[in-house]
Order: structure tokens, then C-alpha cells, then sequence
């Protein structure tokens, strides 16, 4: 069947859809109570359902009830409640979701596929269809790894090229599982212990102001995309981890965890076109806090479990290696 040119990319997502369907579906309960499984579905599905979940919830799905089909939208909004739902259920423990989300995924794309799409095709107007291929054009992603910091609590040892329990440096994790991503990243201060690393480095501007002079450059270099703030000093982050903060599905110009009531700034998204100029009146006017910045933003928070926020702690101490 011929797509409109305008809905290609979104019916090409459920190739992916099906792939996750069908490995789901042939592992079987054998794997329904398989934390990591559960942990690498949230991860696809934050990067790569939401998002197109998303797209149809916003653009799609008003404009049909606009023009009076309420049933049809009413169907896929079920179909998105009830796949979340089967999510939620499978994170909590409940052994039988995980082939219920395969089974309803399968049927919910051949659903789009059959009457969803070829009704959108046939009475929505260009310009909704416009709206849909501009919503699904891929925005870059750069990641800025941060190892401008003194580390004046390890007497000045650069944190980044620290032992890391997986082996390696904490770098070498960090770079490895962007790359595994297919996501550019460029190291954020400079330090000369990091000159033999092959990669371009932002210097701090201005410097001398903390973590907020790093991350005016970095969303610089992004452009009209987005920036992904990394602190070199945590261990722990997993590729999956890092994969739902780059795919999280927001509306607001930025998304960072909270831990203990504080944003996590240095492992957090940035909409970079739309936080400088915020980000550059507060270095101006001397308010250096990227807590407060975040804040200003008015931030999404990226909801974490309790083993994805123990990924998050940091080597601040020479103690603190001890947890491994």
C-alpha cells in the first residue's frame, strides 16, 4: 500500500513496533518477570512508541475529531491507554503483560495501518499532514561529557579517566555507550590530562562560573537541536539509561531527573534553541544556579526507578569508589 509521502515516517515506526512484538512474543513468559527486559522495554518504548504516540495524540487525533470521527480516535487513544497500561503492569512485577503488550502492539499497528492512516489520507488536510512529517523529522542530538571540574577532592585527579567497575575509564563507558547510540558527543572543559582523548572540546564560556559556563557552549554547538548534559563522574550510567533521556518524549524545553527534591542537571536534555537565551540572561545577570535554570525552564522530570536512580550516583570522594 502507497503512504501519503507526509505519513511515511510514521508508518515506517511500526516496523520497529513489530520487531519489539515479535521479540517479545517469542521469548514468552519465560522472561515475564526479567527485570532487565522489562528495563530494555521501557527503554524502546520511551524512545520509540511514545514519540509516535505522541505525534498522533497532538496532531492527528484532534484534527479527526474536528471533522467528526470520534470513534476512530477514541480506538487509538485505548490502544495507546492500554499499552502504557500493560507497561506499568509489567514494571510492577505482573508476569502476564509483557504478551499482553505484544499482543495488542501487533494490533494496534495493523489497525493504523488498515484504518487509521488511509482515513487520515483520505479527509485531513495538507497542512495536518504537513504538521505530522515536520513532527516526525529527527531532531539531532549532541552529548557534551563534563570534565572541566578541579576534582580537587581527589587532589586534582581528572575523575573521567578513573577506574570504572565495568573496566576502563569512566570515559571510555560514557563514549561507548553514546557511540552505541549513534550519538556525536564532545567533552565539555578543558583539562590537559584529556588532551590525548580524540575529541573536540568546549571550553568554558565565560569560565569560571561552574557547570552553567560549560553548558552555554555546549548548547551553542547544538543548534537547533538538543544537548545532552553528562557529568564524567558517574560509573554507573547504563547505554539504556542514557537512550531513555535522549528519546524521552517532552513538550517543555528541558528533562532531568530529581533525586531528594533537586534536579540532576548534569545528566539532563536541553532544547537548545529554546534554553539559551534563558541560560545566557541568567549568566549575565549572575545567576549561576542550573538548578534554577531548570526551574526557570519549567523542566519535565524524567521519572526513574530506584535502580536507575542508584546508576546516578557519583564518584565525588575517593570513599565513594568503594561503591562498586
Amino acid at each position: 500500500m502507497k503512504r501519503d509521502a507526509r505519513l511515511r515516517r510514521l508508518s515506517s515506526e511500526h516496523h520497529h513496533a513489530l520487531v519489539l512484538a515479535r521479540e517479545l512474543s517469542r521469548h514468552g513468559a519465560s522472561i515475564a518477570a526479567d527485570a532487565p527486559v522489562v528495563l530494555d522495554l521501557r527503554g524502546r518504548f520511551d524512545r520509540e512508541l511514545e514519540p509516535h504516540f505522541r505525534v498522533e495524540e497532538t496532531i492527528l487525533l484532534p484534527a479527526l475529531r474536528a471533522l467528526g470521527d470520534h470513534a476512530l480516535a477514541a480506538r487509538i487513544e485505548a490502544d495507546h491507554s492500554a499499552l502504557r497500561a500493560h507497561l506499568a503492569a509489567a514494571e510492577r512485577g505482573d508476569a502476564g503483560h509483557l504478551g499482553l503488550f505484544a499482543e495488542r502492539l501487533v494490533e494496534h499497528v495493523r489497525f493504523e495501518e488498515r484504518e487509521l492512516f488511509p482515513r487520515c489520507e483520505a479527509v485531513l488536510p495538507g497542512a495536518v499532514l504537513d504538521a505530522v512529517d515536520g513532527a516526525c523529522a529527527p531532531r539531532a542530538v549532541l552529548a557534551g561529557i563534563f570534565v572541566g571540574g578541579a576534582s580537587t577532592r581527589f587532589g586534582g585527579r581528572p575523575k573521567g579517566l578513573l577506574g570504572a567497575p565495568a573496566g576502563g575509564t569512566i570515559l571510555d563507558g560514557l563514549r561507548g555507550h553514546l557511540e552505541s547510540l549513534s550519538i556525536p558527543w564532545v567533552l565539555v572543559g578543558r583539562r590537559a590530562e584529556y588532551a590525548g582523548v580524540a575529541a573536540e572540546t568546549l571550553d568554558d564560556s565565560p569560565a569560571g562560573i561552574g557547570p552553567l559556563g560549560g553548558l552555554l557552549p555546549l548548547l551553542r554547538r547544538a543548534g537547533d537541536g538538543h544537548a545532552l548534559a553528562i557529568a564524567c563522574d558517574m560509573p554507573f550510567v547504563s547505554r539504556e539509561l542514557i537512550a531513555r533521556l535522549a528519546g524521552a518524549v517532552t513538550e517543555a524545553p528541558a528533562i532531568a531527573p530529581r533525586r531528594n527534591g533537586r534536579w540532576e542537571p548534569m545528566f539532563a536534555r536541553y532544547d537548545a534553541r529554546r534554553a539559551l537565551p534563558l541560560a545566557e540572561g541568567r549568566a549575565g545577570s549572575g545567576r549561576r544556579s542550573v538548578q534554577g535554570l531548570l526551574d526557570e525552564l519549567g523542566a519535565s522530570e524524567l521519572n526513574l526507578s530506584t535502580d536507575e536512580q542508584r546508576m546516578l550516583d557519583d564518584w565525588d570522594t575517593p570513599e565513594d569508589m568503594e561503591r562498586r
